[in-house]
């Protein structure tokens, strides 16, 4: 029957060619994402959480803003970044994106792309100002890290 033929396309789809369901629309795409066994969206990852690789990029201090899914991760962000800088106004030339000074580590930037691709470029990628990202979300006058 079509729905026996429509639920074997899904699933083969699923198992070879996941991606291809995010180019559907929201939400159909992670809906079939997820009903086809996947954990969570491929643009993101949970591999910066896992035991033996949070220590090589985490340190003592630094603050981790978990906020469930769609419910203001980025407003979050700036707020802790406003708390970390008192809301001075002489730090804001260090705060020139939300994701650059606040990086996401379980957000990746790529189709495809991995957590290592994603930590390289948190400590090498070269600003349009010449900075390298690293030293705006890791800058030495924030007290803490976000």
């Amino acid at each position: 029957s079509a729905v026996v033929g429509i639920a074997v396309l899904i699933g083969a789809v699923g198992k070879f060619v996941p991606h291809w369901f995010m180019s559907l629309p929201f939400p159909l795409s992670v809906i079939l994402w997820v009903w086809t066994g996947h954990e969570m969206p491929p643009w993101t990852t949970k591999d910066a959480w896992k035991e033996d690789e949070i220590d090589t990029w985490t340190r003592d201090g630094d603050l981790v803003v978990a906020t469930g899914a769609k419910s203001g991760t980025t407003f979050m962000l700036y707020c802790t970044h406003q708390i970390r800088t008192k809301g001075k106004d002489t730090d804001d030339e260090l705060f020139p994106d939300v994701s650059i000074a606040t990086p996401w580590p379980d957000l990746i930037q790529s189709r495809g792309g991995s957590w290592a691709e994603q930590k390289e470029r948190y400590n090498t990628t070269i600003l349009p100002d010449g900075r390298t990202m690293k030293e705006v979300w890791d800058h030495p006058s924030y007290p803490f890290r976000i």
